[in-house]
């Protein structure tokens, strides 16, 4: 399909004047169409402009439309910073009108012991990605949503990226220490229980067979043949017919509203020497927030200490990931690390009953009767506050100054009724609630909130350890 939408509007078939002018509307220098391609009004999304726009990389415009001329800025280059904030923008609220941004599940429909993990957050460098797009401008554009071209973090590349950083941060333990401290029986057990651990969280290893046959996986190779040898003999108690596990880490995508472009300058090793030039790369960039989701779902036979560990893991990873090591292309130079402060209020919840749980509401309290109201009905004892203030002295005979109490005590009076009114209704609907929840009762739902990366390593602790407290479900 995509190929017939470029051959439709074969920008790279049209004369070298018309491909001038065609290069200007498409990017959104101007809005003058060429005159003797005027086909090209049909064509109102920016994206497929964009779309007809790549195919100047067969023309000799190629330059021009990446980036404009020597003396201004053009092309791919202009969209990006004038264009774009826009595009983005619209595209992000679309998608939450049509439901499709990513959000917390309802825990309550989940099994016991689940919990979810929701951290907004700023890049502190920009972040690379791969797309996978057909034709592009540049060689080295940022990952997209098919649909309405938003930069994105795929679930599968967060998946990817956490263990990856699980893995590093193993073998940085393993490597520091010596040979005499890996023969020990505690450190090859810690060895062990750490990557059943990932593949508890992840699933069994892509690519590891199962049998003896040969021990060519990385971790393989870091513990050695015997440690290979146990893995192997554990995981295959809990392999499916497929021959793979499920993890119990569930990601999903995440989006961002802006777009910058990044330039490189590759040198030679041996001359100093620019060898290409400077080449462009599509980026997210510092500054831009986003938001990190994932859940997690226990299985089979619930064991809270395995969900206590899991749990401190995962915060470890994601401390590691975000602030060290970094996630998506380019993280050796420092790419794709985020602020260790959080761009909003960072969510833990987890379908367990805690200290610290929201309770369930008590029952409303009764409104007291206004001290005016007492200190008056203690002189008129029946009084009802039913007449107007003249009247009221003109019946009790009284002076200008008892009219003056009647009044400010007739006023808070009426305040006062309101309120009981508002009290019997909510008293009503407290009942309800409660009769309801007496029939149906709820799972209990706790939530932690944290404002950094590093609180959020002090909440995954307290609550395992309140978990292991609870040992096994």
């Amino acid at each position: 399909m995509i190929y017939d939408f470029q051959a439709q509007f074969a920008f790279a078939l049209q004369d070298d004047a018309v491909q001038g002018f065609a290069l200007q509307w498409l990017a959104g220098e101007s809005e003058r169409l060429p005159e003797r391609w005027q086909m090209l009004q049909a064509i109102s999304d920016p994206a497929e402009r964009l779309a007809i726009l790549s195919q100047a990389m067969l023309s000799p415009h190629l330059e021009r439309a990446r980036s404009g001329t020597r003396t201004q800025s053009g092309g791919y280059r202009f969209w990006v910073a004038q264009r774009a904030p826009d595009f983005l923008h619209r595209r992000r609220v679309w998608m939450q009108e049509l439901g499709l941004e990513p959000e917390l599940p309802d825990l309550a429909r989940f099994p016991p012991d689940s919990w979810a993990l929701q951290l907004p957050f700023t890049l502190r460098k920009p972040y690379l990605s791969k797309d996978d797009t057909t034709f592009h401008l540049l060689d080295n554009p940022v990952r997209k949503e098919k649909i309405f071209q938003v930069p994105m973090v795929a679930a599968t590349g967060w998946k990817g990226a956490l263990r990856t950083a699980l893995v590093q941060h193993l073998v940085a333990w393993w490597g520091s220490l010596n040979d005499d401290e890996r023969q020990q029986c505690s450190h090859r057990r810690m060895f062990l229980r750490r990557r059943f651990q990932m593949a508890r969280l992840f699933g069994n290893e892509k690519g590891v067979q199962t049998d003896d046959a040969s021990f060519d996986a990385f971790l393989d190779q870091l513990g050695g043949e015997r440690l290979a040898q146990i893995y192997r003999r554990v995981v295959r108690r809990y392999l499916a017919a497929s021959g793979f596990v499920a993890g119990r880490l569930h990601f999903f995508p995440t989006f961002f509203d802006q777009l910058g472009l990044e330039v490189i300058n590759p040198h030679s090793r041996q001359s100093g020497v620019g060898e290409r030039g400077p080449i462009l790369l599509e980026a997210v960039p510092q500054g831009a927030t986003g938001t990190l989701l994932l859940l997690y779902v226990p299985f089979g036979r619930l064991n809270r200490r395995a969900v206590a560990q899991d749990l401190e893991m995962t915060a470890q990873g994601l401390q590691a990931l975000l602030t060290t090591y970094g996630f998506g292309a380019k993280t050796s130079s420092g790419f794709g690390v985020v602020e260790e402060a959080l761009a909003g209020q960072g969510r833990l919840v987890i379908r367990a009953a805690l200290a610290g749980a929201e309770q369930k509401p008590s029952r409303p309290l009764e409104p007291e009767i206004p001290e005016t109201v007492q200190r008056f009905r203690e002189q008129y004892p029946d009084e009802d506050f039913g007449l107007k203030p003249k009247e009221w002295r003109d019946k009790r005979k009284a002076t200008s100054r008892e009219q003056d109490q009647y009044k400010a005590a007739r006023a808070d009076f009426s305040d006062y009724q309101i309120q009981l009114s508002d009290y019997q209704h909510q008293v009503a609907d407290w009942e309800k609630a409660a009769d309801a929840a007496s029939r149906q009762p709820q799972p209990s739902v706790t939530e932690r909130i944290f404002n950094t990366l590093s609180d959020l390593q002090e909440e995954a602790q307290q609550v395992a350890a309140q978990l292991r407290r609870g040992g096994e479900g």
